[in-house]
């Protein structure tokens, strides 16, 4: 009985098979499924070295610490290069965080002598080098690109100059090498292989300087303010030879909106455009940018991206600058809002758009001018302008969290050029500005 048993499931089987011949084959298949392999994770321990160059922007300030001269004060503007080396080592915490120490040295090119606006003295603060020494603390999220915050120390060495030779009097100045803190922002992307590029923004500020002061210059003069806003934009070198996945494709055609900010910097200059009166009253007031940005982009190749945005923002900048031996005159700047219009064009690494842009920029400012007691000046007068001009800049741009959203880091100058001539008693001015912008968006592709 049991071996007719056996013989009848044994026929039951081999009809089975006959009839339903993907049994077997799928049982076989299911044995063999793995798990899917891990997600690639990008490494970025280790070891790096590379460049940068960019722009340095002063905001430094001066005064008469002793009083003898009154409350006015000397406010440097101006920009000039940067460039330098850069030495750190990043640590991967888990996929997605990075802590590092990083430092850097370089040429800092700040150089512009100006005179004062009544009674004509002269002045500078100008800087040959800086150094920093910085930890950094960033975001990846297991990918290419690295959104990071950081800060640390600074040194910078400049040179004070107390100029009353227009006066027949002495030229007193003092170089130091000076220390401080920093703090700023940035993005780094990697670029294929062991090569990144980042764009930064650094706040910097070194403290005082010497009195400056001898029995033959008209008044002493302090730079009690050494503060420094930099752009760099560089490419590193990280070393290891760990195998890296390849760098994900990115589509960057189509329509894009969202939020832009950050800060903004004036570095305005008053001037006597009649020439009754030789010399500045420079402003370089600080606020901060918050607005909407809105555009298109056309994926010309794998590799570049042309397009074309704009944004409207509100700009909120209030500084009055009070001049130095001749209170009251002064020179205030009020913004109120800005807008840009402007093409862009890109490098795609895949992950990370590497962009300049430039185009049209109006911005609303309140010019405000106290006249020189010392002549006659009158009252407060003030006007307020649409001014028109350019913009230029450059940053990088990546994708951001979920599908569909980037993030920006930026850099825009804006020059809006001469508002009108301030005329109160026997004086005139007139503010020539130009702006300095660092700002982050967050923008969604449509």
């Amino acid at each position: 009985m049991s071996v007719r048993v056996a013989s009848l499931f044994a026929s039951v089987a081999a009809v089975t098979c006959i009839l339903n011949p993907a049994t077997a084959a799928d049982l076989a298949a299911k044995k063999a499924i793995k798990a899917p392999p891990p997600v690639a994770v990008w490494d970025w321990t280790g070891l790096y070295a590379g460049g940068y160059a960019g722009l340095g922007i002063q905001r430094s300030h001066g005064s008469d610490p002793t009083g003898a001269t009154g409350p006015g004060e000397v406010e440097f503007i101006g920009a000039g290069a940067a460039a330098g080396g850069t030495l750190g080592y990043n640590y991967q915490i888990g996929p997605a965080w990075l802590i590092g120490i990083e430092g850097d040295f370089g040429y800092l090119g700040l150089d512009r002598k100006f005179t004062d606006y009544f009674p004509d003295q002269n002045f500078n603060s100008k800087s040959s080098w800086i150094g920093t020494l910085r930890g950094r603390v960033g975001y990846t999220g297991g990918g290419p690109t690295l959104s990071y915050l950081t800060g640390g120390a600074a040194w910078v060495h400049f040179t004070d100059v107390n100029d009353g030779s227009r006066f027949g009097n002495d030229v007193v100045e003092s170089s130091l090498n000076s220390s401080g803190y920093t703090w700023g922002t940035g993005t780094e992307t990697r670029l294929g292989g062991n090569w990144t590029a980042k764009a930064e923004y650094l706040f910097v500020d070194v403290g005082d300087g010497d009195l400056l002061t001898s029995p033959n210059v008209r008044g002493p003069e302090q730079v009690d303010k050494h503060r420094y806003q930099l752009v760099k934009y560089g490419v590193n070198y990280l070393f290891g030879g760990r195998p890296e996945p390849a760098l994900p494709p990115h589509n960057w055609s189509g329509a894009f909106a969202g939020i832009i900010g950050g800060s903004a910097v004036t570095s305005t200059r008053g001037s006597d455009p009649t020439g009754a009166v030789i010399g500045d009253i420079n402003n370089n007031g600080s606020g901060f940018s918050l607005g909407g940005l809105a555009g298109f982009n056309w994926q010309i190749s794998p590799t570049l991206v042309a397009g074309v945005e704009g944004d409207i923002d509100w700009l909120g900048i209030d500084h009055d600058s009070h001049d130095y031996f001749d209170n009251p005159s002064s020179l205030g700047v009020k913004t109120d809002w800005m807008a840009t219009a402007r093409a862009r064009f890109g490098y795609s690494t895949g992950p990370a758009l590497l962009y300049v842009t430039g185009g049209a920029a109006w911005i609303n400012v309140r010019d405000s001018f106290q006249g020189s007691a010392s002549l006659g000046g009158g009252p407060l007068v003030s006007s307020s302008k649409t001014l028109a001009g350019a913009a230029f800049g450059g940053g990088i741009e990546s994708p951001f969290l979920l599908p569909g959203w980037t993030t920006r880091s930026e850099y825009l100058f804006v020059d809006v050029g001469h508002g009108d001539t301030l005329q109160t008693g026997g004086d005139s001015l007139r503010a020539d500005h130009d702006f300095h912008l660092f700002r982050t968006a967050l923008l969604r592709k449509f």
